[in-house]
């Protein structure tokens, strides 16, 4: 149904309110402790609404002089560069709404093998369970992709509107502009890359909503296509992207820079295939990133330097440092939150698990103990770190907690070195980051790109390049040795095994189980031939095994399926086809 502007209208004006602080900048301070500091009340909307939202953005002032809505935005917006600079802060304030977070944690995590639910002992809502066991039906409220369209739709406002700008405000120059549309694309072309990832064929929407005439029946583009459109779209980004947005200034973490645009593209090229261009866009990353024991000239420091935290001072300096305090010399795009001002609501109510505040709709599957050789080996910080087994005490509901961006190392005998896990941070005092891209990233991407490539010379750089992560997490242990990993196939479990202990819980592992099964469908020539990740799919489920495993086999039900209101309001959408079939 199209929804009229005049009966959008109703909530234009408080909209316009909700905007009035978007102008405030960013405060600059350290690494440790700067936060995103915008102050925008959540936005519901529907479908539609979400797509026509960013019409109300206006002037603060005066809001109640109400002229035509033909003239509302060109006139009273857009004048000067601190109007773009509003809307490109709300790219990245759309972003830290619970819906988007929602759908992009459960997106990458849910349907893999780190997580499991229960309705019952974890609270696990109906509509998370019935994705995890794939009984899922297209009314499903989690299908909504709304949020991610609001972000878009912003995006879009900021490439059709911020060149005008130019010609209106002298202070506005081609470079401020050129810049703020980098940030645009690279936030665009990341919300669409989620799209695709986990929806496949979505609308593909390049224009500014702002008017009722416009066309709202879109219909699907293959999503590979608009990753191919995307790329072009981030070559040109990191050309005028900032390289820098200052020496200890955490916008460097937040904000688009070049090393993020290359960290999106190598993570694209990735997904399509493309090893090179992988290959390529990481190495454009690593003149930045500094040794450990590099000596640093810190008058001749940019900002956009990075670096592999370790384990010098402490056995968790790591850990503390990337995903406690957050905003570390590791991180290249993270999504700030602060307890005060926008909590990540979402995640604590995913992940957390507190008796007394909270309890996480989901746990840690059965990654096995540290001595059985499953996944952690017994030095491996990564499985202290990331969640907290059942034999060291779990939770009280009996299941693994997840303990990574929520937990807290105490010191309990320093004469013994023996540690252990609080029970959680205090989210009411504090709020983790979303860390979307940081340099482990960038060396097991390149890594798994070096495998699948297999030229001379790949698979020995890329166990080097695996042995930089792995070492930082047994800091007592030896380097994976070349000789048990001298083929193709061990080294390509292995990298798949080493992204598994190091990103998780980061919303990363259902898409590389995606990923490494269009992998094996396009080798094998057929849509459903995933054999070798079939297994990593269908380990977490005790019951039901072989209903799963004949249902993931399909590759259509890699993806989920379009919402069934989505269908009705868009007569142009088609369903996913396996969901036309088995409405389940």
């Amino acid at each position: 149904m199209i929804i009229s502007l005049y009966y959008f209208f109703w909530i234009a004006s408080p909209l316009r309110l909700r905007y009035c602080n978007l102008t405030a900048s960013l405060r600059r301070r350290s690494l440790k402790q700067s936060r995103l500091i915008i102050n925008h009340k959540k936005m519901k909307s529907t479908y539609t609404i979400a797509l026509i939202a960013t019409f109300t953005l206006a002037s603060c002032s005066d809001f109640l002089n109400i002229k035509p809505m033909d003239k509302m935005v060109l006139e009273d917006y857009w004048q000067t560069r601190n109007d773009v600079e509003s809307t490109v802060l709300a790219c990245y304030r759309a972003m830290q709404e619970d819906g988007f977070m929602e759908r992009i944690i459960l997106g990458g995590e849910l349907r893999s093998d780190n997580v499991i639910t229960d309705e019952t002992k974890l609270k696990t809502s109906a509509d998370i369970a019935h994705i995890n066991d794939l009984t899922i039906k297209p009314t499903n409220d989690l299908l909504k992709w709304q949020a991610f369209y609001t972000v878009i739709n912003y995006c879009n406002a900021v490439l059709e509107f911020a060149p005008g700008v130019t010609e209106k405000d002298p202070n506005y120059t081609t470079g401020f502009m050129r810049v703020h549309q980098a940030e645009a694309y690279a936030i665009r072309a990341l919300t669409y890359f989620y799209l695709v990832r986990i929806y496949r064929n979505v609308p593909y929407i390049d224009f500014h909503y702002k008017e009722d005439t416009q066309d709202f029946f879109i219909p699907q583009t293959d999503g590979d296509t608009i990753l191919h459109r995307l790329t072009e779209q981030l070559q040109e980004a990191e050309k005028y992207a900032m390289s820098s947005w200052g020496v200890f200034n955490s916008e460097q973490r937040y904000r688009v820079t070049k090393n993020m645009v290359r960290a999106l593209l190598a993570d694209i090229y990735l997904w399509l295939g493309d090893y090179e261009a992988c290959i390529a866009a990481c190495e454009r990353i690593e003149p930045d990133i500094t040794d450990e024991d590099e000596v640093i000239n810190y008058d001749l420091l940019t900002g956009a330097e990075l670096n592999l935290i370790g384990n010098r001072w402490s056995k968790f300096e790591s850990f503390r440092e990337i995903f406690y305090n957050g905003n570390s010399m590791e991180s290249i795009f993270e999504l700030q939150f602060n307890a005060n001002i926008k909590s990540n609501d979402k995640l604590a109510s995913l992940y957390y698990n507190d008796a007394v505040d909270k309890m996480g709709q989901l746990a840690a599957a059965p990654l096995g103990e540290y001595d059985d050789g499953n996944l952690f080996s017994e030095k491996d910080i990564r499985g202290q770190t990331s969640y907290t087994p059942a034999v060291q005490g779990g939770s009280y509901q009996g299941f693994s907690k997840i303990v990574k961006y929520f937990g807290l190392i105490n010191i309990v005998d320093l004469d013994n070195g023996n540690w252990f896990w609080s029970a959680a941070r205090d989210i009411k005092t504090s709020a983790p980051n979303w860390i979307f891209y940081r340099v482990a990233d960038v060396y097991l991407m390149k890594a798994e790109a070096l495998t699948e490539r297999n030229a001379a010379g790949d698979l020995a750089l890329a166990l080097e390049l695996v042995n930089i992560t792995y070492v930082r997490s047994n800091p007592d242990g030896v380097p994976l040795s070349k000789e048990k990993y001298g083929t193709q196939e061990l080294m390509r479990k292995l990298v798949f095994d080493e992204r598994q202990r190091e990103f998780l819980f980061e919303g990363k592992r259902w898409f590389d189980m995606v990923r490494m099964a269009r992998r094996e469908d396009r080798k094998a020539g057929s849509p459903d031939a995933h054999h070798s990740v079939l297994s990593y799919m269908t380990r977490k489920y005790t019951h039901g095994g072989d209903v799963i495993r004949s249902k993931l086999i399909r590759t259509d039900v890699l993806y989920l399926p379009v919402y069934a209101d989505e269908l009705i309001n868009n007569p142009t959408l088609k369903q996913n086809p396996y969901y036309e079939i088995n409405n389940e």
